[in-house]
């Protein structure tokens, strides 16, 4: 079962609003002006309150598809009136959208135009439609490597700990619900930090 903090006294608070302006400045490393990257006009910037591990509120920032803005907030509504806490919430810019660094400082990160590693195939991030939450917490898992490496206290998904993605469980079950598609689930690699849109594809 989910070990899941005490859901904050206060009202979630989310919005989305457009990429336009100051938001379109800051994202000079995961967005690039090239004909597959979306158009600004197709992102939408997220701010959302979450649970801290101190069981406090704080307010993080995404920018994801515009087409899922919406049901991104409601994921991150849900997440917090269960009470499950998120380590921080910070524009992968922040990291020079270097993914592995963003992922070492256990950041929940949504768009960023890249590739899978180790492919030329480009990431659902690169669309807007995935978002990793907690990396540390939920690594990317095979026998033979976790990513992040920090993650690695956490391979054992029997050692239940706040943060954690655990089937069964309230918060993948929420996942389940709202149409997003956890990596847990995935075959090839548990992806445990992954999230993606499905509904509807």
């Amino acid at each position: 079962m989910t070990a899941l903090l005490a859901p904050p006294a206060e009202p979630f608070r989310g919005e989305a609003l457009a990429v336009s302006g100051e938001v379109a400045a800051r994202l000079t490393h995961s967005w690039r002006d090239e004909p597959r990257c979306p158009r600004f006009t197709e992102l939408a910037y997220l701010r959302l309150a979450h649970v801290t591990f101190e069981g406090g509120v704080a307010t993080g920032e995404l920018v994801v598809a515009a087409a899922i803005a919406e049901r991104a907030v409601e994921l991150f509504r849900r997440l917090y009136t269960l009470g499950f806490p998120i380590r921080q919430m910070q524009l992968v810019d922040a990291y020079e959208a270097d993914d592995e660094r963003s992922m070492s400082a256990d950041n929940t990160s949504a768009f960023n135009f890249r590739v899978v590693a180790g492919t030329n195939i480009l990431s659902q991030h690169a669309r807007g439609l995935a978002i990793d939450i907690n990396p540390v917490e939920n690594p990317w898992r095979k026998p033979d490597r976790i990513a992040p490496p920090e993650g690695a206290a956490f391979a054992d998904r029997r050692v239940i700990r706040p943060g954690m993605f655990v089937r069964p469980g309230p918060v993948v079950a929420a996942i389940d619900e709202l149409g997003w598609e956890w990596g847990g689930d995935w075959l090839h690699a548990f992806d445990d930090h992954h999230l993606v849109w499905s509904r509807g594809r």
